[in-house]
């Protein structure tokens, strides 16, 4: 989730990202990055199995989940789609939205549609 108003407190099991100042990337596109299926895909691939079956989100786990180069355009697509996102309560509307956000995650990667599906698998 995005803290837009710095009143959220972690405890020692849950983590809070701040960016690096050099990094342009806006947080809310971070936040698609880090919630898309490739991300998880990654971290299920990567990291460890808690019990019941949840995945840790620990910094050292996504560490080496590479971040892409991204336009300012691009940059900005992703950014709108999420703050769609976030305002729509609409479970069919915000599946749509979520599709979009995945596919431009995608298209960042340069994924092809053979490594899509091995993500979606």
């Amino acid at each position: 989730s995005y803290d837009i108003n710095g009143q959220f407190y972690s405890t020692t099991t849950i983590y809070g990202y701040i960016k690096n100042k050099s990094c342009q990337i806006s947080y809310e596109t971070l936040l698609a990055i880090m919630n898309s299926s490739l991300c998880w895909w990654f971290l299920k691939n990567t990291g460890t199995v808690l019990a019941n079956g949840y995945f840790r989100y620990k910094p050292t786990y996504l560490k080496p989940f590479p971040l892409p180069i991204i336009s300012q355009k691009k940059d900005k697509e992703i950014k709108d789609l999420v703050k769609k996102l976030q305002q729509e309560d609409d479970i069919m509307i915000r599946k749509h939205f979520e599709n979009d956000i995945n596919q431009k995650i995608y298209d960042l990667y340069n994924l092809t549609t053979k490594d899509i599906n091995i993500v979606l698998s």
